[in-house]
């Protein structure tokens, strides 16, 4: 016997009907004290997309019978379209005849956050991995070496081996390209913490990250027990241990 169909898989989509699509699916799952994944499953197995399309579809034919609006080649809406950075296209169907169901919702969920939290989203991200990476990265002493089997056949089987010096330098090397990343997007958030539109919280972040970081000098920058001097880095050097 099956399982009984959740009640609030109806009421979700009512919530979402009649907000003609323009709500976010976490304000849906707040409403209805239900995960935002399970909201968004039933929003893909139930086709809500095409069952708001088509109530849309069925009241624009009655409409069409008598056209409204300005006529074919008319300028009257030139300078006055949405202002910069409107999300229009993506709440009222471009993105969603073009993007994949699944981008799509992703992409309602991030159209009202603003560029300076996303930046920030992707600043946390990269850091997080840095961190990660060392766990993965670390070699233990001169003996940690590392052989592979890279092909078996007949002419013989192929190994690869990999000695500490070798997993030491392409850890550096990965580390300081993501560390450069890092500290472009840091220098970004920091030009953006200046604008008067920011949040103070906006601001107080900046200055926690460059606590944790251990320097605010604009060159050096300290992750993880490694010190890397920008303005001397060219790729070859290896950084620093700190003390």
């Amino acid at each position: 016997m099956g399982r009984a169909r959740d009640p609030n898989r109806d009421k979700a989509f009512e919530i979402y009907s009649e907000n003609n699509g323009n709500i976010e699916l976490v304000e849906i799952a707040e409403r209805l004290g239900v995960s935002a994944g399970t909201v968004r499953g039933w929003k893909s197995k139930d086709k809500w997309e095409l069952k708001i399309k088509g109530t849309f579809q069925k009241k624009n034919t009655e409409r069409s019978k008598n056209p409204r609006g300005a006529p074919k080649g008319s300028k009257n809406a030139l300078g006055h379209g949405a202002p910069k950075g409107n999300t229009n296209a993506l709440k009222h169907g471009l993105f969603a005849k073009y993007l994949p169901q699944e981008v799509y919702e992703i992409a309602q969920e991030l159209s009202d956050k603003q560029p300076i939290d996303i930046l920030w989203e992707n600043i946390t991200l990269t850091y997080a991995n840095l961190l990660h990476a060392q766990r993965i990265l670390f070699v233990q002493d001169v003996e940690d070496s590392d052989t592979f089997v890279t092909s078996t056949g007949k002419a013989g089987t192929g190994y690869e081996h990999h000695t500490a010096w070798d997993k030491q330098g392409k850890a550096l090397a990965a580390i300081a390209r993501a560390q450069s990343e890092l500290k472009s997007m840091i220098k970004t958030y920091d030009e953006l913490t200046r604008s008067p539109l920011v949040t103070e919280e906006q601001r107080l972040r900046i200055d926690n990250l460059k606590a944790q970081l251990g320097s605010d000098d604009e060159d050096d920058t300290v992750i993880t027990g490694f010190t890397f001097d920008r303005s001397e880095y060219n790729g070859d050097t290896e950084p620093s241990k700190v003390d």
